[in-house]
C-alpha cells in the first residue's frame, strides 16, 4: 500500500517536471546562454531567419575579400556587426 503512494507521488512529480520543463523550454530567454553556438542554435530556432542572415553576412565578408583565419579576425568582426544592422 506504501509502495503504491510512493509511486504515485513519484509519478505526479515526473510528469510535473515534464509540465514545467517543456513549458520554459518553449518561453526560454536564449540571452541567459552566454556566447555560442548553443546560443545561436536556441536564437535560430525562435527566428529562423537568422541564419540566412548569417550565410548573408558571411557572403558579404567574402567578397569584400576577408578570410576566416586564425590570425585575422577581420570576417568574425564584419559578421558580427553584419548581424546588428537591420
Amino acid at each position: 500500500m506504501a509502495k503504491d503512494v510512493l509511486f504515485d507521488v513519484v509519478r505526479t512529480l515526473i510528469a510535473f517536471s515534464m509540465v514545467l520543463s517543456s513549458t520554459s523550454a518553449q518561453a526560454q530567454n536564449c540571452r541567459q546562454y552566454p556566447p555560442g553556438p548553443f546560443r545561436l542554435q536556441c536564437a535560430e530556432a525562435i527566428h529562423p531567419q537568422l541564419e540566412a542572415k548569417r550565410e548573408r553576412c558571411k557572403e558579404e565578408a567574402m567578397s569584400m575579400g576577408l578570410s576566416r583565419s586564425a590570425l585575422d579576425s577581420g570576417m568574425k568582426d564584419y559578421v558580427h556587426a553584419c548581424m546588428q544592422r537591420r
